[in-house]
C-alpha cells in the first residue's frame, strides 16, 4: 500500500515547574490560526493590562490602613490580582489546551509565573512564523522568476 507521510509541525515542550517536569504541553507554531490566536492574545493581554492598571491606580488611593495596619482594601487588592491571574489561566488553556496551565503553574496565582511561561513559549512562535515566512517568500520568488 502507498503512504502519504505529514508532518504537522507539533511542538511536544516538557514544563518543568519547581526543578521537577510537570507534563508536557502540545502546540504547532507553525500553524496559521495557532500564531494568529496567540498574536491576539498579546493584543488582548496588552489591553487587559492597561485595564488592570487603572484599577489599581484606583485601589492604590486609598492609603488608610485598619487597625492591623493592613491597607483596607487589600481584599479589593488581591481580588484584582485574582482576577488577572485567573484571565490570563483561562486565556493560556483556550490558546493551548485546557489544562495546559495546571502543568505550567499547578495552584499558583502569581503573575511572574505567567511571563516566564510567554518568555520560554515565545521564542518557539516567532522562530516557526519566521521560517514560514521566509519559506512562501522564497516560494513566490523563484516562481517569479522562471
Amino acid at each position: 500500500m502507498d503512504v502519504i507521510k505529514t508532518n504537522t509541525g507539533n511542538k511536544e515542550i516538557s514544563i518543568e515547574r519547581d526543578g521537577k517536569i510537570a507534563g508536557v504541553i502540545r502546540f504547532n507554531p507553525s500553524d496559521v490560526i495557532f500564531a494568529e490566536k496567540f498574536y491576539q492574545l498579546m493584543g488582548e493581554f496588552e489591553q487587559k493590562l492597561t485595564e488592570y492598571q487603572t484599577r489599581a491606580e484606583e485601589i492604590d488611593q486609598v492609603t488608610e490602613l485598619d487597625a492591623h495596619q493592613l491597607p483596607i482594601n487589600l481584599d479589593d487588592k488581591l481580588t484584582l490580582l485574582r482576577e488577572a491571574c485567573e484571565y490570563i489561566r483561562g486565556r493560556i488553556d483556550h490558546l493551548f489546551g485546557v489544562g495546559t496551565s495546571q502543568i505550567a503553574f499547578g495552584d499558583t496565582l502569581a503573575l511572574d509565573v505567567f511571563t516566564q511561561f510567554f518568555e520560554g513559549i515565545t521564542p518557539f512562535v516567532q522562530s516557526a512564523r519566521t521560517e514560514k515566512i521566509a519559506q512562501y517568500s522564497g516560494a513566490r520568488q523563484k516562481r517569479v522568476m522562471k
